[in-house]
């Protein structure tokens, strides 16, 4: 973002005062001029004559969102079992709601998409009787509300008439629910949720879901939950009372085929967690250390970039170069290097759900970890290597994950870090010997007094597992 409001001006005053040396500028110059270089342009009678949304890349959307489903809990629900024709209640907006709409700054706008409930019909057909309740009213969004202050009657009558709605649509999916032998509970977020324009104020799941899955459990508690987010929910309310519970993202064209396939069991779930799921958002290291909830009270970012009324303009102007309290851009990373999943680890605060967690329908066992030395020079690369065997009954893929903690480190670090992670695809019963390999130069750190990245040479600990809180072998060895 090149203006004084960003990274542009600082950026030269760092190479003015020689703090950021013209070479970096040059090689980052370079990095660009490459790619430009290697790829040669559609010419102009050949370019935009056929849509990109062809079978290809359809099959590539495909298989993307089916790697990526995240089963977090199953208590024998799952896979679905059909031998008996179930009468299945589809319960959500999400269930029919599509997110590829397009929009002013990243949104995408797909060619088709496959909603969940059509994805449950395109791959269960007859096999069950399918019934549809809403359950709730989803959140939306709206440009002109954001520029337009609404009076207080308009603000009572808008409520009173969302709860009368709300009490109607529960009524309609308890009763339907009632009458099913599973209920498929499909909440989570959506666009007008999870927006690039403001920061969520907390992470409930949205609509009063909450209280809509404890009124369905109350008359029937065989419930799987799949949830439709692209962040973390609180998940204290829907975790106990759901016998199945999955994240199935905002999977894009093909995302409803691919959560329908992990449902059925025509492909184990192999998505892990990317971020840690916290038992309540006090946990987490922004609100722990108090930057969040930010003292920016009804401020929109998006809406000040893109807006260009003389209102902004002359307010953009008259605000302090430097950050305040009351900037809206002004965000404080105070715990430093312990972003994440790092922060829950060295704090040693408890997690709903680790990062990198995600369960498949087959098991794994780790055995015979090795290293191809016991001693690293500063240069040399770490082969970590052990054995995996799928031992379940189905061919699952299961994502091997190295973390490195330093034993006798003479800077601070978190407890542990991520350094190598591979998709492993096993058929039932097949071993195979995993390696992974992790540069000792990618322990580096930064040296702030230097401004240079610098060694930590040490002794480290190399931890392999199934996710951040599953560690199922360690090793020792030195770094020198």
């Amino acid at each position: 973002m090149p203006t004084k409001k960003y990274l542009g001006d600082a950026l030269l005053d760092s190479v003015k005062a020689g703090l950021v040396s013209e070479d970096i500028i040059n090689q980052r110059v370079r990095e660009i001029l490459r790619v430009r270089l290697a790829i040669k342009p559609i010419p102009a009678e050949k370019a935009n004559k056929e849509i990109t949304s062809q079978p290809t890349q359809q099959k590539i959307a495909y298989d993307i969102a089916s790697k990526s489903i995240v089963l977090l809990k199953n208590e024998g629900a799952l896979p679905l079992d059909l031998s008996k024709k179930p009468v299945i209640a589809v319960i959500g907006a999400n269930a029919e709601q599509t997110m590829g709409l397009g929009g002013m700054g990243a949104g995408v706008k797909t060619l088709y998409e496959i909603t969940p409930l059509e994805g449950l019909k395109n791959r269960i057909g007859n096999k069950a009787e399918f019934v549809y309740a809403k359950g709730y009213e989803p959140v939306t969004f709206s440009f002109a509300d954001m520029f337009r202050k609404k009076t207080p009657e308009e603000i009572e009558k808008e409520a009173r008439e969302k709860e009368e709605a709300a009490k109607k649509l529960s009524k309609e999916a308890v009763e339907v629910a009632s009458k099913a032998d599973l209920v498929l509970f499909i909440g989570g977020n959506n666009r007008a949720v999870e927006t690039e324009g403001s920061d969520r104020k907390d992470i409930k799941l949205p609509s009063g879901q909450d209280d809509l899955i404890q009124a369905i459990a109350a008359v029937n508690p065989n419930i799987v939950t799949v949830l439709v987010s692209g962040a973390p929910n609180d998940l204290n309310v829907v975790q106990p009372i759901s016998r199945a519970l999955l994240i199935s993202w905002f999977n894009g064209t093909e995302g409803g085929n691919a959560l329908a396939d992990v449902l059925v069991g025509n492909i184990s779930p192999g998505g892990r967690l990317p971020f840690t799921l916290p038992i309540k958002l006090e946990d987490s290291p922004a609100y722990a250390l108090g930057n969040y909830p930010q003292n920016k009270e009804g401020a929109d970012i998006f809406a000040d970039l893109v807006s260009q009324t003389e209102e902004v303009e002359k307010s953009r102007e008259s605000k302090s170069e430097k950050a305040s309290d009351n900037d809206p851009n002004s965000a404080v990373y105070s715990e430093e290097s312990l972003v994440g999943y790092r922060w829950f680890d060295t704090k040693n605060v408890p997690v709903m759900y680790p990062f990198g967690h995600g369960l498949t329908y087959s098991t794994f066992e780790y055995a015979d970890l090795k290293t191809d030395k016991e001693k690293y020079r500063k240069n040399d690369v770490i082969t970590v290597s052990f054995e995996l065997k799928n031992t379940g009954l189905v061919t699952a893929d299961e994502v091997v994950q190295a973390y490195v903690h330093r034993i006798n480190p003479s800077v601070e670090w978190p407890y542990k870090e991520l350094k190598a992670f591979m998709r492993v695809p096993l058929n039932r019963g097949e071993s195979k010997m995993v390696s992974l390999e992790i540069p000792v130069k990618n322990l580096q750190y930064w040296d702030e007094a230097a401004h240079s990245w610098d060694n930590d040479l040490c002794n480290i600990e190399l931890l392999v597992g199934a996710s951040a809180g599953d560690i199922k072998l360690r090793k020792e060895v030195i770094l020198y």
